[in-house]
Order: C-alpha cells, then sequence, then structure tokens
C-alpha cells in the first residue's frame, strides 16, 4: 500500500499540507504482524527477553504491560494479582488491535483459574484471545504425549503442592519433582541455565518419564530447552516456550520456530 492508496492523513484532519512540505509515498509489509499483548508481574525480570527469544521474528511484537505483585510470591499474594488485570489490560495499545493477550504468570493462573484470568482479560478487551501458561503447558505435554512427567519449579511450600495437585488433577502424572528454593522474581530470573539444565537432567533422566515441564514465567529457559531435550532423549516444556506457541498458535500463525524446543515445531495448538 502507497500514499496514493489512501486519504492523506492532513486530509482526514482537514488540515492542509504546510507550504513547501512534499508528502512522501509509504509502503507498509504486505502481512500484518502477529500482535501479542503481555502482562507480566511487576518484578519478573525475564518474561519479555525469554518469549523475544521464543519468537524471533520481525513481523512479531509483544506489548507488555503489568500488574503489581510483591517480590516475595506465597499463595496470597498470588491470589491478590487478580484484582489489577483488567486494569493493565486496558493499557495494551488501547487504540491498536492486538491478537491475543497473554497472561503471563503460571503459579498465578493456577492460583486465580483459567475462566478469571480470561473473564479479567476480556472485561478489558472483548475482542483477543487469551492465553496463560498452564494450559497452554498442560495442552503441549499432551501433543507431545507426555503423560508421565518431571516437574521443575522455583517455587517452595505452599506454592508447589499447589503446583503439582494443579497438574496431577488435570490427568498427568507426576513421576519426580524438584525445585529450587526461591521466593524473590529477580532472583529467578537469575538462575543461571547450567543450573536449570543440571536439574532437568537429575529430575527427568529416568527412561519411565515422558517429559520434563519447568514451571514459572520468571525462570530463563529459552537457552536451554534444546540442549535438554538432546541430552534427554525426551520433550521439554517450559512456561514461556509453552505460552509463546499457544499465542502464536491462536493469533492464527502456525510458522516453525526452530532450536527452541519440539513443541515450536508442533502446528498443533490447545483446544
Amino acid at each position: 500500500m502507497t500514499s496514493s492508496d489512501r486519504v492523506p492523513l492532513h486530509t482526514e484532519f482537514n488540515q492542509p499540507a504546510p507550504e513547501g512540505w512534499r508528502e512522501m509515498d509509504v509502503v507498509y509489509p504486505e502481512r500484518a504482524p502477529v500482535r501479542i499483548g503481555l502482562i507480566a508481574l511487576a518484578n519478573d525480570c525475564a518474561i519479555e527477553t525469554d518469549l523475544h527469544d521464543f519468537l524471533p521474528s520481525d513481523d512479531l511484537q509483544i506489548h507488555c504491560n503489568r500488574v503489581y505483585s510483591p517480590q516475595f510470591s506465597n499463595l496470597a499474594s498470588l491470589h491478590a494479582v487478580g484484582g489489577d488485570i483488567t486494569e493493565s489490560v486496558k493499557g495494551l495499545m488501547p487504540d491498536s488491535p492486538l491478537d491475543v493477550v497473554a497472561f503471563g504468570c503460571t503459579s498465578a493462573t493456577m492460583a486465580l483459574g483459567r475462566d478469571t484470568i480470561e473473564a479479567a482479560v476480556l472485561r478489558a478487551r472483548s475482542d483477543v484471545q487469551v492465553v496463560e501458561p498452564i494450559s497452554a503447558a498442560l495442552a503441549g505435554l499432551e501433543l507431545l504425549g507426555c503423560r508421565k512427567i518431571a516437574l521443575l519449579t522455583p517455587y517452595i511450600g505452599e506454592v508447589n503442592v499447589m503446583v503439582g495437585d494443579y497438574i496431577t488433577g488435570h490427568g498427568f502424572e507426576v513421576a519426580a519433582k524438584g525445585f529450587f528454593a526461591v521466593v524473590d522474581d529477580d532472583e529467578r530470573s537469575r538462575i543461571r541455565g547450567d543450573a536449570i539444565e543440571a536439574a532437568g537432567l537429575a529430575l527427568a533422566g529416568d527412561p519411565a518419564i515422558d517429559g520434563l515441564f519447568i514451571s514459572c514465567t520468571a525462570l530463563r529457559t529459552a537457552g536451554v530447552v534444546e540442549s535438554l531435550e538432546r541430552a534427554l532423549g525426551k520433550p521439554v516444556v517450559t512456561s514461556n516456550q509453552a505460552l509463546a506457541w499457544d499465542a502464536l498458535r491462536r493469533a492464527g500463525d502456525m510458522r516453525i520456530v526452530q532450536g527452541r524446543g519440539r513443541l515450536l515445531r508442533e502446528e498443533g495448538q490447545s483446544p
């Protein structure tokens, strides 16, 4: 499209072109970008860069707004996040279209419930698809044939209990469980990739285990998924990887992303 195909902006607003100014042709890409709106927790230092690493593309945009959450998380703080979601969504590109809104917290989704998250988003933007990490991750594990899994988290105590119960309550067997004892999102984002790999290998090495799920959007996992899968010989699904995959598919984009794990090479999507 060029400027000759549309009404010039200055004409739309009934403003003549200033004297001496020459209007230039505007040329847009043939394909509109996929636009993903992201609601992240206030202290999550990893999710934006990790999602960009999982979805490296010039024709894909991630627009982020945040909800308040304390640095230290427990079940009470996870439940408190829900009250700010709608207002945060209102601030996501309010005058521009979005294909998908992604809620970026795995444990808060489990605490609040998928229906609560979706309703909060749709109150602000009724025209979007809504994705969140845990539904995406469980759908991805099922698509990859993983029913007996190992689970790695960076949570402690009551949050780990909730996560384990949630996953088994959705029909998966959690055959091995491990955690990094961290309660601070900033600290979670600083956990080194080699530590994540070592933990994953220790938990999921049993041949009877079908795959590994690494929970939490505050963990940087884009750089370890592929090597972990090679070492284990089985699928690895992470919160940010699953969120990226489901957002892309629900936007109607079936592109394959290489080097970021098997899930992003699958064309299927969650129900």
